[in-house]
């Protein structure tokens, strides 16, 4: 049970990561006088952590991490490319597509998670439980 806490903590911090990341893509310098809050990025930089956050109670696993740490490091890779590299420029809409197509690349991970009833895992070891507390 300690596994399986540690590792939705974990998942859940790869979404406080992914929302702080959206955040800095959504923030942009506007001219020398300050920053600029682009709400439109902000949104779809949060689409695919929560369509993860949608799946992370109902998986176990390495279905848990390895999707969120992948989900992560992509998201990373295009917002450090876009805000920093090209200047937020934001012009080709890599910002924004990314974004969407990870969310799309979630949508698996959703139907998967549904898949398995809410608390089966749970009614299968209550019925063993009880089975093996009948007397014989």
């Amino acid at each position: 049970m300690q596994i399986q806490s540690n590792q939705r903590m974990f998942a859940y911090t790869l979404i406080a990561i992914g929302v702080t990341v959206s955040i800095v893509a959504a923030v942009v310098p506007h001219y020398t006088t300050g920053y600029r809050l682009m709400f439109s990025v902000f949104l779809i930089g949060l689409l695919p952590y929560l369509a993860y956050g949608l799946a992370v109670p109902f998986l176990r696993g390495w279905l848990l991490t390895v999707p969120g740490v992948i989900l992560v490091v992509l998201h990373t890779a295009v917002v450090v490319r876009e805000r920093f590299l090209d200047n937020a420029d934001y012009s080709g809409g890599m910002i924004y597509f990314i974004p969407l197509a990870l969310s799309l690349g979630m949508l698996p991970l959703i139907f998967l998670a549904l898949k398995t009833p809410w608390g089966a895992e749970h009614q299968a070891k209550d019925r063993k439980i009880s089975a093996d507390t009948e007397p014989s």
